[in-house]
């Protein structure tokens, strides 16, 4: 092309609207050091040098040589910013030459290596297009460059377009172009095809094999990842940093610190340069792999990574925040912080939100808010973390009010304070508070559905648990294990065995919670029988049981009186699974052998226990000696339990209650003085019932509920049908030094009794009465459901405090014996 007036082709006119346009002659002086000719532009290292070196040669009157257009967008290309990209591309445009030429082939290949590397995908894949469509033939430098920009933009089928290029021309065992094809393969999540490619292969280089590591180690294919490598060294192939950083990425995502360790050996042996990428990943791997004492180890590598002059990154210091987080260490913690603030990552929000974590974790509220203050981009996990660390600190109220703050709050907002309400037993504010998400338009995710199961369990609302388990079911919320076992609690807890076996049978997974939340569930129903023929399916299936399981299963064979299958499970613990008893299975069996009245055998396990007996130990058997009436032997636990300087409130209204029913006012008056003494207090009765959606609450002698007369009435009504029908109330159950007739009244406001009165006059004559008390039913209440169910005909329900009571037709399905 011609030259102008002035000396410039158009690619260097003068105008400059956007300050970006090509070189000018009146720019600064010329740059001697570049005279040296056209090669120059290479050494180049910004796009002001390109433009000086530019117009001089503009100058000489070679500007628009092949030569130099090659070495020009060659140039440009390297650098691989917009701007000079642009200028590149321009120059380009304006070449006129053999479009046939090696020089076009350089060009096209400059560019889209250029576009490919500054993430420009579609770019260079419209430049391949283009240049085959010119009739530019590529060779074996074009395809990995192409390939590289399908990689970044996941273009699968361009790609797979441009592996039949490949095959066309013969070059399919050019190895780079082999490397290419596998990462682009791994990069679109076709791991398989890149394994194809692989295994075809005659020779394999270290990107090879780490193309292959690191694309199973992205597509949490973890353990072929590790073997793969392992194979690699065993081929005598050294990896390099990359290879070492994925693989240990493998083993983090594996949580296997074992094989995590036996490749971070090769590290030492090979004498493999550590750079921040792999300290990055063997923090990460120390925190993934759930053992004690690894976030400590995670520091040390840290110190160690900063003692050799390294400068962590943002990454490496996320993993040290959550390091001091994990181990409640505040004063590294501190450092982290000070870490971030001197080099200007505080500003980056995973950073400070990171930092907001870590604070309330190590119980340090009032630092976690200030970070938060300091904050000018919060974001939605910004006000998450800080409300998550006032609920796992204990402060409810700050976690609603900075909620009810929030511009706008997402699913985990209404999560955690869903959970937060469950876990301060506040069970019907939390199923409010889920209709108010339904009603605002959040849709759940099994985390919220975990927490609502709890609740509904918890409060023994059936209907609300089966409104709850059709939610899940309705609007496809996959149920996991976690969910599948909360699940199986909330129908056990409700009294509802059929859908207890229903759920566990639909979960495709079991693991040992399962099995034992579905075990538990028999014991509290009483079903021994089933408990111990799910106890052994489960053994059939390989599951391995652990110390939780045996205590329901305990309790199973205690709750039926199954003593010798009882003391048969209790001996195979050590004997045939290897697991030591420990002091709840001990308590387990003093109250199997205490409730079957085998008291003596008792006492004996008692002082066989290979650790000293504690409270609950010396309280199963005081209930025992209360059901038996053997107050010689309930003396003896006393004393025992007194020795103890026992906190529990329940073993000394027990023992009050034992002195009681045996007229002894004096030992009553004594016990609850030593009560009031310790600022413990009687937990008075209560019992809850559902109906229609909505919980009613009763408490002993308490007559403030808005139907009382109502109630009065049909408690009047029930009294004289049961006694007609010969019940005799059960008056040593009132444990209070008052006369006969005052006897009979309290003991007809018990806090079931009401909720029976209740559901009577307030659900249709078929449908179920469901009770929740809060402690042990008495005998006398017992009595009076059995007989209630078979004169009004109805099934009635109650949970107590240790299991289930079903009462049909003046019968109930603990067979007496609880």
């Amino acid at each position: 092309m011609a030259v102008t007036a002035v000396g410039l082709s158009p690619l260097v006119s003068t105008t400059t609207p956007d300050g970006g346009a090509l070189a000018t002659q009146n720019q600064s002086e010329p740059i001697t050091r570049y005279l040296s000719g056209i090669g120059s532009l290479r050494f180049c290292r910004h796009m002001n040098e390109v433009k000086q070196l530019h117009v001089h040669i503009t100058k000489k009157g070679v500007s628009q040589s092949p030569t130099t257009v090659t070495n020009l967008i060659a140039a440009c290309a390297e650098m691989a910013t917009p701007e000079s990209l642009e200028y590149a591309r321009k120059a380009f445009e304006l070449f006129k030459d053999d479009e046939q030429s090696t020089d076009t082939l350089y060009m096209f290949n400059s560019l889209i290596r250029g576009h490919s590397f500054a993430g420009l995908g579609d770019e260079a894949i419209l430049l391949y297009i283009q240049m085959v469509a010119k009739g530019v033939m590529p060779d074996h430098f074009t395809f990995p460059f192409v390939l590289s920009a399908c990689a970044k933009v996941v273009a699968f089928r361009e790609g797979v377009q441009v592996h039949g290029s490949v095959v066309k021309m013969g070059l399919e065992e050019d190895v780079f172009i082999q490397n290419s094809l596998i990462h682009f393969y791994s990069e679109c999540g076709e791991v398989d095809i890149g394994r194809k490619v692989f295994d075809e292969m005659f020779d394999r280089n270290v990107v090879s094999w780490t193309s292959m590591i690191c694309g199973y180690a992205r597509r949490d294919q973890s353990k072929e990842a590790v073997s793969l490598f392992f194979e690699m060294v065993a081929a005598g192939i050294r990896p390099n940093s990359v290879t070492m950083a994925c693989v240990i990425s493998a083993c983090a995502k594996l949580r296997d610190l074992d094989m995590g360790e036996r490749v971070c050996a090769y590290i030492g042996e090979s004498g493999l340069k550590v750079n921040t990428v792999m300290v990055n990943a063997l923090v990460d791997m120390y925190m993934k792999c759930v053992r004690q004492g690894l976030a400590r180890e995670a520091l040390v590598i840290l110190d160690e990574m900063i003692r050799q002059g390294q400068q962590p990154d943002r990454v490496t210091i996320l993993s040290a925040i959550a390091a001091s987080a994990q181990l409640g260490d505040c004063f590294f913690g501190k450092q982290c912080h000070g870490y971030a603030l001197r080099h200007g990552l505080e500003a980056w929000d995973s950073v400070s939100n990171a930092i907001i974590d870590m604070y309330t974790k190590c119980g340090k509220q009032e630092l976690a808010c200030m970070v938060f203050d300091r904050m000018l981009n919060k974001t939605v996990v910004s006000w998450n973390s800080l409300i998550a660390g006032f609920v796992r600190n204990g402060d409810l109220q700050s976690a609603w009010r900075l909620f009810n703050e929030m511009p706008k709050s997402d699913l985990v907002s209404w999560n955690t304070i869903i959970g937060a309400l469950v876990q301060e037993n506040l069970f019907e504010d939390a199923i409010e508070f889920f209709r108010l998400m339904q009603r605002e338009g959040i849709k759940a995710d099994k985390v919220t559905m975990v927490s609502v199961a709890s609740a509904c369990g918890c409060l023994g609302a059936l209907d609300v648990a089966r409104w709850t388990y059709s939610y899940i079911e309705k609007n496809e919320i996959h149920c996991d294990m976690k969910l599948g076992t909360a699940l199986i609690d909330m129908f056990s807890r409700c009294g509802d065995p059929q859908s207890v076996m229903l759920v566990f049978n639909r979960m495709k997974e079991r693991d040992v919670s399962a099995w034992t939340v579905a075990i538990g569930a028999m014991a509290l129903e009483g079903n021994g029988k089933g408990a111990i023929e799910l106890f052994n399916v489960m053994l059939g299936q390989g599951v391995k049981p652990n110390e939780v399981v045996f205590v329901e299963l305990l309790m199973a064979c205690s709750h039926a009186g199954l003593v010798k299958q009882g003391m048969h499970f209790f001996r195979s613990m050590k004997e045939t699974h290897g697991i030591s008893p420990q002091i709840v299975h001990f308590g387990c069996m003093v109250d199997l052998l205490g409730r079957a009245g085998l008291l003596g055998e008792a006492l004996d396990l008692i002082k066989s226990m290979p650790m000293e007996p504690n409270d609950v130990v010396w309280g199963a058997l005081l209930a025992a000696c209360r059901t038996h009436k053997n107050d010689k032997m309930a003396a003896y636990a006393a004393e025992r339990i007194t020795g103890l300087s026992c906190e529990r409130t329940g073993i000394h209204v027990l023992l009050s209650n034992i002195y009681a029913s045996a007229g002894k006012w004096t030992d009553v008056a004594r016990v609850r003085l030593q009560m009031k003494e310790k600022g413990a207090r009687k937990l008075p009765g209560s019992s809850s019932i559902e109906v229609r959606g909505i919980i009613h609450e009763f408490t002993s002698g308490d007559e403030s509920h808005p139907e009382m007369t109502r109630i009065a009435l049909m408690l009047h009504e029930m009294n004289c049908r049961l006694r007609d029908a010969g019940h005799v109330p059960d008056l040593t159950n009132v444990l209070l030094d008052v006369d006969e007739k005052e006897k009979e009244f309290l003991l007809s406001r018990h806090s079931e009794k009401l909720a029976m009165a209740f559901g009577l006059i307030s659900t249709s004559q078929q449908a179920p009465i469901r009770i929740v008390k809060n402690l042990r039913m008495c005998s006398d209440c017992h009595s009076f459901a059995k007989l209630a169910s078979k004169i009004y005909g109805r099934e009635i329900v109650v949970r107590d405090n240790n299991r289930f009571h079903f009462f049909q037709q003046g019968l109930c399905s603990c067979n007496d014996y609880w």
